[in-house]
């Protein structure tokens, strides 16, 4: 198992020394002036060139390039030209909503597909499958902004009854409020809740073919023990490395939710990043997406080696 995981580490290491380089060089051959953006189209040529050589962007790629990964690997992301504070800082602080929202998301599209594709395998044919099926597809197909605006319209616009009106706030933010969490949560949750539901019966439907399911049910086990106990256990590491995939890449930043619901989390910093040509802090959050994808799926590693110690041989 130790050998494993240290295995994983130096993967990630791989990772993340790739995606830094790939991010860096990327932003360098962009053929849009940072510095410009920055000081603004009256500055002169002088002061532009100036600043370019006081923030080290005057020197060969290879040499800033070099700099920016020892620095990376001190935990110093850079300086944000349009916040005027540090990157890592400003990512951290963001971190806590998009966090809530993702965990939130995860979970609601766990409680939703993992029971509709189990229901689905298990009657596999009968009408509660036909309907898992078209409403997983119905789910998958609805782009996730348009589902947003149609929330926030029906929230704001068309209250099902008096009493209901204004139940959800219509965009915002407030740490750990369910009423803000509801909307963007399931509008984030409605396509991965798709892909579990479809994920979960595929795998479950091998699961309940094998020989041990009818020795089982052979012996007198119910129905219910035999797939959940039994059934949906060997399911898990492919769910498991689904989930470490999906929460990775929620955690780094939900772009289209939280831009729609005016969700403060990285996912809205990046794209003002991008918007004001940030470079430190488009790398800054690339790179920390990059990390939490890493991390999830390391965790995820060692949750299937746990499960199934024939992963680790």
């Amino acid at each position: 198992m130790v050998a494993y995981v240290l295995s994983r580490l130096t993967w990630a290491a791989i990772v993340l020394l790739v995606v830094a380089v790939i991010t860096f060089v990327l932003t360098f051959v962009v053929p849009a002036d940072p510095v410009r953006a920055m000081v603004g189209m009256r500055a002169t040529a002088a002061e532009v060139e100036r600043i370019r050589q006081s923030m080290g962007l005057d020197q060969p790629l290879l040499t800033q390039l070099g700099g920016y990964l020892l620095r990376a690997a001190q935990g110093d992301l850079g300086h944000s030209f349009h916040h005027r504070t540090d990157v890592l800082p400003l990512i951290l602080q963001r971190f806590p909503a998009t966090l809530q929202l993702a965990g939130a998301g995860i979970a609601l599209a766990l409680a939703i597909g993992i029971p509709l594709g189990v229901l689905g395998a298990r009657r596999q044919g009968t009408r509660y499958d036909r309907i898992g099926n078209l409403l997983s597809v119905a789910l998958v197909s609805i782009p996730a902004f348009w589902l947003g605006y149609m929330l926030i319209y029906i929230a704001a616009f068309r209250p099902l009854m008096a009493w209901q009106f204004d139940l959800f706030p219509i965009g915002g933010y407030e740490p750990w409020s369910l009423r803000h969490l509801a909307l963007p949560a399931l509008t984030l949750s409605a396509s991965s809740a798709a892909y579990y539901t479809r994920l979960t019966r595929s795998v479950m439907l091998d699961e309940l073919r094998q020989d041990y399911v009818r020795t089982g049910l052979a012996k007198g086990l119910s129905e219910r023990r035999v797939t959940w106990r039994h059934a949906f256990r060997n399911a898990l590491p492919s769910l498991i490395t689904q989930l470490g995939l999906d929460l990775g890449f929620l955690l780094g930043g939900v772009v289209v939710i939280e831009q729609v619901f005016g969700w403060p989390g990285i996912g809205q910093l990046a794209v003002n990043a991008i918007t004001n040509l940030d470079v430190p802090l488009i790398m800054g959050t690339v790179l920390f997406g990059t990390f939490c994808i890493v991390v999830a799926n390391l965790i995820a590693d060692v949750a299937i080696a746990i499960l199934d110690p024939r992963v680790a041989r």
